[in-house]
């Protein structure tokens, strides 16, 4: 990692802020104070709880998708808006194609969400209406939180950063990083990418693979096998992020 920077991988702290904020809401001990008065204690005891958690580190990434539309509650915890939320975005149908390849590898596991709903996964195209539903789904919700957070008016504070660009111009992708983030740029060595995080794909059973391609950065196009009415489901639900993105890119590249 970058001197200075330190990224996460899938993060719990921001369920342990929101778990504190439940006991802060519902707990009896709570409930028979003025919570208005008590809040401000609350507030320095999460800030202490992130201040500890991120001990010695300067610029903290941490990857959770739950934190993009959550904006003015971290201000308030932190006591300032310069937190930002950087937003990887992938075409929608690659990031299906992808999930799907991986279901089919695995077939003989169930996926964690299957149990609850096994109509959802019982044919290809129920598990596109699945994955694209508004029911807050693994690709759904980070869309919808984006979405969310752009009619609070929080737009300015975050960066759509696209897999295409990362993948085949990463300099020009961590420059954009960098200068979002207000801090100098710096010029990588993308020949010798190491992982140096961890997350145990047994706990998806295998079916959303965490493993990064080791040593230098390239494109790999995906191979599309979905029928067309699979496309079109996918496409037409995530439409206005798809054309928000392009339209960001034609103006980059004007």
């Amino acid at each position: 990692m970058t001197e200075g920077f330190h990224a996460t991988p899938t993060s719990p702290t921001l369920d342990m802020v929101l778990q504190m904020r439940k006991v802060f809401s519902h707990n009896l001990s709570y409930k028979n104070m003025d919570r208005i008065e008590e809040s401000d204690r609350l507030i320095h005891g999460i800030r202490a709880y992130l201040y500890a958690y991120f001990e010695n580190e300067r610029v903290v990434f941490d990857k959770n998708r739950g934190w993009v539309n959550k904006l003015p509650l971290i201000d308030r915890i932190m006591g300032h808006s310069d937190c930002k939320i950087v937003f990887c975005y992938r075409n929608p149908v690659e990031v299906f194609q992808s999930i799907e390849s991986q279901y089919q590898r695995t077939i003989l596991m169930e996926n964690i969400d299957e149990p609850q709903n096994e109509p959802g996964f019982a044919t290809l195209l129920n598990r596109v209406d699945t994955f694209v539903s508004n029911n807050f789904t693994l690709m759904s919700t980070p869309v919808a939180l984006l979405e969310d957070a752009i009619n609070m008016g929080d737009g300015e504070r975050i960066l759509i950063l696209r897999y295409q660009q990362l993948c085949k111009d990463p300099q020009s992708a961590m420059d954009q990083v960098h200068e979002f983030i207000d801090e100098p740029k710096r010029t990588y060595d993308f020949s010798q990418l190491k992982q140096t995080t961890f997350e145990s794909d047994a706990a998806y059973n295998y079916k959303f693979s965490h493993r990064i391609r080791e040593g230098e950065i390239s494109y790999s196009p995906i191979e599309i096998n979905l029928p067309k009415v699979a496309i079109d489901l996918i496409n037409k639900r995530y439409e206005w992020i798809i054309k928000k993105v392009e339209q960001w890119a034609g103006k980059q590249h004007n």
